[in-house]
């Protein structure tokens, strides 16, 4: 019989059918999986029915507002863990995550799981990715939910326990970005929608990003100590936010398809006075 654990783990997808089976394996230890699927029109849903606890239909948004939005009514745990169909979870931390969360003396609200991120295929402290511990394992009591992008999930207080590592493969993994192309597409998804998303965000502030993000390859992580491989990761990382700056500073202009038609009106007029 499966041991108890007080967690639901929350995951929301989108035409996911090559991931999704994995990731779901790995937190069959969760009391409740609810997974709220964006209209998937592959096997997605059909995969996720068989793992889950409860699959539900959402609309589909670039965001994890839907997340927010549904979240009310689909917990009855204490504990409740957000993932994504690029996460897998080690047997393990499991082990530890059940021992903190079923303990009624345990007085924390938040607890920082080890962390792995893989991106392009290369996980290290060096990379500027790189994060040492996840905090999406939250007492649902504490939750602080919003529907800014990379900001969706929070906590309120400062109770927080980070699970000691045990060794490197006892982690959270979040495998993403398989390739270059993949990389490339999330940034540009992520950041065009950043940018019409966030009212906060103008010119001068994505323009300075760029360069906290410099600084954060060259000197704080050393990325460029990982040799070709720290390179292309530290060009991925800082491309992020070049082509948010691109897409903020596109908001606030009359772009190309609006010049180019009137370009277009006038030389047609110029044309139609020859005949």
């Amino acid at each position: 019989m499966k041991k108890k654990s007080n967690v639901t783990v929350f995951i929301e997808v989108y035409n996911e059918e090559l991931r999704i089976e994995s990731c779901l394996r790995s937190f069959q230890w969760a009391d409740e999986i609810i997974i709220f699927d964006k209209h998937s029109t592959d096997r997605t849903r059909d995969i996720a029915s068989k793992l889950a606890t409860e699959v539900l239909l959402v609309p589909f948004c670039e965001g994890s507002e839907n997340v927010v939005n549904n979240i009310c009514g689909h917990s009855s745990k204490e504990w409740c863990l957000f993932a994504t169909a690029s996460s897998l979870m080690h047997p393990d931390l499991v082990d530890e995550i059940i021992k903190y969360t079923t303990d009624l003396k345990f007085d924390f609200d938040v607890i920082g799981m080890p962390y792995a991120i893989y991106s392009m295929g290369i996980r290290s402290n060096r990379s500027p990715f790189f994060v040492s511990h996840k905090h999406t394992l939250i007492r649902r009591s504490k939750l602080k939910l919003s529907t800014k992008l990379h900001n969706e999930i929070s906590y309120v207080g400062d109770k927080v326990f980070d699970i000691p590592f045990i060794n490197e493969d006892a982690v959270l993994y979040h495998c993403t970005h398989k390739n270059v192309e993949s990389l490339l597409a999330h940034e540009v998804r992520y950041t065009k929608y950043e940018a019409s998303q966030d009212s906060s965000l103008n010119s001068a502030k994505a323009f300075w990003a760029i360069w906290r993000a410099v600084i954060v390859v060259l000197f704080r992580r050393k990325s460029f100590l990982l040799g070709w491989n720290g390179v292309a990761l530290s060009l991925g990382y800082v491309t992020y936010f070049i082509i948010r700056f691109l897409f903020v500073w596109e908001s606030n202009r009359r772009g190309g398809d609006v010049i180019y038609s009137e370009l277009r009106n006038k030389i047609d007029a110029l044309w139609n006075e020859r005949h």
